[in-house]
């Protein structure tokens, strides 16, 4: 690799000679590997910079910017770097899974409790109105949590680089299949009603219905899910990505929910073979409707919040919810002309185009994320909390993959699993002190962290030796 070219004292310049921002101003004296740690340059896109807050108004900072601090003492030389053969052998300890307070597990109970709630209120809708047998009502459970548990294992698979929590998943799940999924039926049955009674005509109100109420309530009721889950736990709020991950399961709950109604009454006026027919294309061809249109909320607000800070990502809430309303109320625009064969063959031949699109973006959005992790341990690593070579072997998927090959050598497996998740979390922070500046408790997270990271460092250099 060439060399960059000549860097002022610490080297935090980018090639236009402006500062980079949260870098120190110089590194002399650092207590580190070396006298003053090497610079490398991993380049600063601005993506993910933040631009200058105003000095007044909502979007103003609440703190100056956070600067990297030097390291206490001396940081030992990386076991990653200097060892590659096993020496000894040594216990298996569990990977600690990451920590939320108690407010989230109160959330997830009240919330399933809700949805256990929202769930026998439909079945007894359904036993007492329906002429079928209620023995039928498992089965269409059963085909709708088929479409449930394909997008949710897709959103695991995309949450790979920096894991959330499971109550923070559990809590977006059960949003949408009980909170939003069952304000939605009754605000949009009283949007209907009050149109019929205003117009006295009721193809007004079946039209009014799915094109203006369902796209207005639904991406509103599930897109508050979104800000709740920044309300709990900020730290896990970081990007675009995560709030992909979020939305995706709030839009495939509530889509759990109301597949749930639209099997049913499937039942009842077509049978079993009608049944059939809608899961084709509910629960097959438009499997992610849903988690499309409140992702794309997500993608928003989770942009906006990682580079203007967590203020912005709440005023971006409304505007950030057109997207998904302007595709859903398309969707259910076409749904409503009829037409035939030809129409339904346009119709998820979009659907498929853009399901498509949506997972290419996935796919964009794990490489953003790595990226953004690359630069941001670069900035330690420039600080000398890191070598350069632990930032490629904690930022890149080849050197993960090397790194937990060689950790399992020297069976401390578990400890370099410890370390990656940590470090992860910590460029997340990084970044969020970039965007909302120094705010005294995440600064305290960012601490606890670095400390974290010497002590794994140390222990991974204890089990080379």
């Amino acid at each position: 690799m060439s060399q960059p070219p000549p860097q002022p004292p610490g080297g935090q310049f980018m090639p236009n000679g402006r500062p980079r921002p949260g870098a120190p101003s110089s590194a002399a004296g650092s207590p580190s590997f070396q006298s003053q740690p090497r610079y490398v340059d991993y380049g600063n896109p601005r993506a993910y910079d933040t631009s200058v807050r105003p000095t007044s108004g909502l979007t103003a900072a609440r703190y100056a910017p956070a600067q990297i601090q030097q390291p206490g003492q001396a940081q030992p030389q990386s076991a990653w770097s200097t060892q590659t053969r096993r020496v000894q052998e040594v216990a298996q300890h569990a990977a600690r899974p990451p920590a939320v307070n108690i407010m989230v597990w109160i959330m997830v109970v009240a919330l399933a409790f809700s949805l256990l709630f929202v769930l026998g209120w439909f079945f007894l809708e359904f036993v007492l109105t329906a002429s079928s047998s209620p023995a039928w009502w498992p089965v269409t459970a059963f085909l709708a949590s088929i479409s449930l548990l394909v997008i949710a294992g897709i959103m695991l698979l995309a949450d790979r680089w920096d894991p959330q929590p499971l109550p923070l998943l559990l809590i977006a799940v059960f949003w949408g299949a009980a909170i939003a999924a069952f304000a939605s039926y009754w605000l949009n049955t009283i949007n209907s009603l009050l149109v019929y009674l205003v117009t006295g005509s009721e193809a007004a109100a079946n039209f009014a219905g799915p094109v203006i109420s369902a796209p207005l309530v639904e991406e509103t009721t599930k897109g508050l899910g979104l800000l709740l889950l920044m309300v709990l736990a900020r730290r896990y709020f970081n990007g675009p990505l995560d709030g992909l991950i979020y939305g995706s399961l709030i839009g495939g709950g509530f889509a759990f929910t109301e597949n749930i109604i639209y099997y049913t009454r499937g039942l009842e006026d077509m049978g079993a073979g009608g049944v059939l027919f809608l899961f084709i294309l509910r629960g097959v061809m438009n499997i992610f409707g849903h988690a499309i249109y409140v992702s794309l909320t997500g993608v928003i607000v989770g942009f906006v919040a990682r580079k203007w800070g967590t203020a912005m990502g709440f005023l971006v809430f409304l505007p950030a919810l057109i997207p998904g309303m302007l595709v859903h109320a398309a969707w259910n625009f076409f749904a409503g002309l009829g037409g035939g064969v030809l129409v339904l063959v346009l119709m998820y031949g979009a659907k498929a185009i853009i399901s498509l699109l949506w997972l290419i973006t996935i796919g964009l959005l794990i490489w953003d994320e790595s990226r953004l992790t690359r630069i941001r341990l670069g900035d330690y690593a420039n600080r000398g909390w890191l070598t350069h070579e632990e930032v490629d072997m904690l930022a890149t998927w080849k050197g993960r993959r090397e790194g937990r090959r060689w950790a399992a050598q020297i069976g401390a497996r578990p400890v370099m699993k410890r370390f990656i998740r940590e470090s992860a979390d910590l460029a997340s922070i990084r970044q969020r002190l970039l965007a909302d500046g120094a705010n005294p408790k995440v600064v305290e997270i960012e601490r606890n962290l670095l400390n974290r990271l010497t002590t794994n460092r140390q222990e991974l250099l204890s089990y080379a030796r």
